[in-house]
């Protein structure tokens, strides 16, 4: 009978329990999706079901640890050669969709925030956001397959040495299959995300600075709040990433170096890599959770039934009123959006989806868009300023029309604050 290091237990019973967290919250947000007709109709929750869906797998590899490793390799191993070339190719094909399903993701909120796209026009090429992360996924596991690479990887079916039991299985050149086909992707999306977080809270804190021109005193204190909550936002969705990948990629540039990883870095690797759906959840409900700390609105509940929600219907103030019949279209385009989308549940109807199409961004839905988040992170929004020029009288022309094209701008940032809060 072998005599197992409490590493080598340690490695075959963490990732079973830490597997199991992420099994259960990736299942949980693929019902939250598929449960909800209108969610399943925006292009932002069938990214986060496609991603859910491959961790769905490679968190049930993880569950599986090494149960499916050939019978003597490895503490618990019961597998053969056939059950282990399976895991191992679902656990590659599910560790390169997940990550990768992020850069689709991000770039979905680059299109939609930055350059301004609508549902319509991201719907045309979502297709292309769905085949970034599977077509490659699927090639990786099936090279890997056909080129026989999959072993025992200690506590995994995956890329590894065939010896001394499975010569016939064996490449010397496993370590750079290991990096070509996950770890230098990873890396590679690690940094993208990085960028393009980056350029997503530049471009929110610009456009709160073309705002401030138009802020009265009593707004100073609250109109950096979108930018912050982007940033804020922006490192978890980051951090979900490091915390995911960190200590593998310490264990793997040790192996790399030819030196020997250390039991912690190595307990550390096993535990927090199975956990990517469960970092996933916390980031698609964080916006809900801090609604529900803000303001007390119950986790069950829909941003329709919220205090927040009554409070906007209350207040737009960038509702400008022109005198003209365009300006005037618009104000009442803006009111029946802020009534109908926010408001009322008749969201379905062809005056209200005009009016989405249509309707300028106000600057509630600018300090409350949540970008990478259902819920959005909202706050009261503040009372209408005076402003230069204002008059009540709906024929008089507004003496400074600049303030109502920054209302108009990027309007897709308010089609999006209702897609997320589905």
């Amino acid at each position: 009978m072998v005599d197992y290091s409490p590493t080598q237990k340690a490695m075959a019973i963490g990732p079973k329990c830490s597997g199991f967290i992420s099994f259960c919250s990736s299942t949980f947000i693929i019902y939250y999706v598929l449960r909800s007709p209108k969610r399943r109709g925006l292009v932002y929750h069938r990214l986060l079901l496609g991603m859910s869906i491959s961790d769905f797998f490679g968190s049930l590899m993880c569950v599986l640890s090494t149960w499916p490793i050939p019978k003597g390799e490895a503490y618990l191993a019961a597998g053969t050669v056939g059950t282990c070339a399976a895991q191992g190719f679902f656990n590659q094909t599910a560790a390169f969709c997940t990550p990768t399903y992020n850069i689709s993701l991000a770039i979905y909120y680059l299109l939609v925030i930055v350059k301004g796209w609508k549902e319509k026009r991201i719907a045309k090429v979502e297709k292309y956001l769905h085949a970034l992360p599977i077509l490659p996924g699927l090639g990786t596991g099936l090279a890997g397959l056909f080129l026989k690479l999959y072993n025992g990887a200690g506590w995994i079916c995956w890329i590894a040495p065939g010896l001394p039991n499975h010569p016939d299985r064996h490449d010397p050149s496993y370590g750079v299959y290991r990096l070509a086909f996950l770890y230098a992707v990873a890396w590679f999306i690690i940094c993208f995300l990085a960028m393009a977080m980056l350029t997503i809270y530049v471009s929110v804190l610009n456009q709160e600075k073309k705002l401030d021109k138009y802020l009265s005193t009593s707004m100073s204190k609250k109109k950096r709040t979108n930018s912050i909550k982007i940033r804020n936002q922006a490192f978890l969705y980051v951090g979900s990433m490091y915390m995911t990948w960190l200590f593998g990629s310490i264990f793997r540039f040790m192996q790399f170096a030819g030196k020997t990883p250390p039991p912690a870095i190595i307990v550390l690797f096993v535990l927090f890599f199975p956990l990517q759906g469960f970092f996933n959840m916390l980031v698609y409900f964080f916006p809900r959770i801090c609604r529900k700390i803000e303001v007390g609105t119950p986790l069950t509940a829909s941003f329709h039934d919220s205090k927040v929600a009554s409070r906007l219907r209350m207040s737009n103030p960038f509702n400008f009123r022109r005198g003209n019949k365009d300006e005037l279209k618009s104000s009442k385009v803006a009111s029946a959006v802020t009534n109908s989308t926010i408001g009322n549940s008749t969201i379905g109807n062809s005056t209200t989806e005009e009016a989405v199409a249509e309707r300028p961004m106000t600057e509630a839905a600018i300090s409350n868009v949540s970008w990478c988040a259902p819920e959005g992170l909202l706050e009261e929004a503040p009372e209408e300023a005076p402003r230069e020029g204002h008059t009540d009288s709906p024929g008089e022309f507004e003496k400074d029309p600049e303030l109502v094209v920054e209302g108009m701008e990027k309007d897709a940032i308010d089609e999006l604050v209702e897609i997320s809060r589905a």
